[in-house]
């Protein structure tokens, strides 16, 4: 009995021990892939451009990994007539560390470059090469895309770093179109649906200007929005929290500014036979942050309602505009009423799915806008005192 409880607990303190060595072997092994970050070149942006011969020029943002903050990035151009994976092999003739494509944050497509090659096939390597994340931001550049990438922001930061930050201000801007990433291009492109892109002018420092419009049934450029355009389909996006409204008292002439504290947008799609119509309904609550109106009407209902009702032109006025320009002269939706029409009423969307273009360019749509004023500002005598 003594003997069988001896082994027991040798064979106990072996397994214990075979355990650790096993632990310790796969501690100290490390990762069999890994490589060392001194000897990498870290992509932070890309800048696709096309010269005057048609040859595919690209640009690298390489992020240097040092201690010091000085000469942080390089720039490196290749060129190749027609090949996106080849211009980047390229690199290694002017490059001594191997390019890391994992972390991109954004890639700058010209205006050129975009008008005469399809944006799925501008977009393939990266897709389906690189592996880059699918957050990396795509933004279109009125102007050379080399340039925009070589402009250092106004905090000083790396440009793609910068222009990465800078996409995000659309959260504060109704004038920007929402950011888009090459995940939610990708999607788009399957899809065949219409899109937007962030359009950047770099005259003068790099700053956003409309968008470009890109079809879904051709994957090319189409048009380009100015900033009100863009503004009305914020609004139909829900994408205006934190925004501003310019009203004008109809009677008066005063103006006044609104900020956004929240805004909902929803697409109702009616179906009456085969005549189909949509309903825009926006609701927002707002706050009055500057006027020209003497402040004691401001406690006055009837101010409350002539502001309400400014407000509400105003969106649904710039919102008309907006769907005016996008079902007549453009005839492209970006907002999304195939979609809503596709889960409401399936069937039939199967018989205008082939022809979407022509439909929805035909479809009455009515904008109704409803405002709460939250704040005004306005106190009793005494109160601020």
């Amino acid at each position: 009995m003594l003997s069988y409880i001896f082994l027991f607990r040798r064979t106990l303190w072996a397994q214990k021990c075979f355990a650790a060595w096993i632990a310790c072997a796969a501690l100290l092994t490390g990762c069999w892939d890994s490589r060392e970050i001194d000897n990498l070149s870290i992509i932070q942006g890309v800048a696709i451009d096309t010269d005057q011969q048609d040859m595919l020029e690209l640009t690298y943002q390489h992020l240097i990994a040092q201690k010091s903050r000085k000469n942080m990035y390089s720039n490196v151009t290749t060129f190749d007539k027609d090949s996106i994976q080849s211009a980047s092999r390229e690199q290694a003739k002017q490059v001594s560390r191997a390019p890391l494509y994992s972390f991109i944050r954004l890639i700058l497509i010209s205006d050129q470059a975009i008008q005469k090659t399809r944006i799925d096939q501008l977009l393939d390597t990266f897709t389906r090469s690189y592996k880059p994340s699918r957050k990396s931001l795509v933004m279109i550049v009125k102007g050379n895309a080399k340039e925009a990438l070589n402009k250092i922001g106004k905090h000083k930061e790396i440009p793609s770093i910068d222009l990465e930050a800078l996409a995000k201000n659309s959260d504060f801007n109704s004038k920007i179109p929402y950011r888009i990433t090459l995940g939610e291009m990708s999607t788009h492109i399957s899809q065949g649906a219409d899109f937007l892109i962030q359009c950047l002018e770099s005259n003068d420092g790099n700053h956003f200007s409309g968008a470009a419009l890109v079809s879904g049934k051709t994957k090319k450029f189409a048009y380009w929005l100015d900033e009100e355009n863009v503004i009305g389909i914020n609004w139909m996006l829900g994408k205006t929290k934190g925004s501003i409204i310019k009203a004008e008292d109809p009677k008066t002439k005063q103006h006044m500014v609104f900020e956004v504290e929240d805004a909902h947008s929803k697409l109702i799609p009616h179906l009456n036979g085969q005549d189909l119509s949509f309903t825009v309904r926006i609701k927002a609550d707002i706050k009055l942050n500057e006027n020209s109106v003497n402040s004691e009407d401001f406690l006055k209902e009837s101010f409350i309602r002539t502001a309400k009702e400014a407000a509400q032109d105003e969106i649904k006025q710039t919102i008309s505009k907006s769907l005016n320009s996008l079902q007549k002269e453009m005839r492209a939706d970006v907002v999304g009423f195939g979609t809503k029409v596709k889960v409401n009423y399936p069937a039939y969307w199967d018989r205008v799915k082939e022809n979407w273009q022509d439909t929805f360019s035909q479809i009455p749509i009515d904008v109704q806008a409803e405002v709460q004023i939250e704040r005004t500002g306005a106190y009793t005598k005494g109160e601020g005192e």
